[in-house]
């Protein structure tokens, strides 16, 4: 049976002892060796395993909704219709109140 198989099957307590395990025998291992590499990989793949039965665990406890309801929008659409002049004197006039400041009459 292969590690990832075998971390599946496992509790989440006995994953963190699995856990404590490898990382007691690394400290007891020198670095840059082989087993010393497979064991890292080792204890990777369990924390994995701890950290996705955790995720799975939290999905199933979590009781917010999947969508979140913010309300009802509402809107009103204000359409001014300019004539020819009108659109041309309040162009004016706004071009004069940016240049000076003020509004010549």
């Amino acid at each position: 049976m292969d590690n990832w198989e075998k971390y599946q099957t496992m509790k989440e307590e006995d994953l963190i002892e699995e856990i404590k395990t490898i990382n007691t025998k690394l400290f007891k291992i020198r670095e840059g060796t082989d087993i010393y590499n497979q064991l890292v990989g080792m204890r990777s793949m369990a924390q994995m395993a701890y950290e996705e039965k955790l995720a799975i665990a939290r999905l199933k406890t979590d009781k917010s909704p999947a969508v979140l309801e913010i309300g009802n929008i509402s809107s009103e659409v204000n359409e001014i219709i300019y004539e020819p002049n009108e659109l041309l004197k309040v162009t004016v006039k706004s071009y004069f109140k940016t240049l000076r400041g003020k509004i010549k009459k």
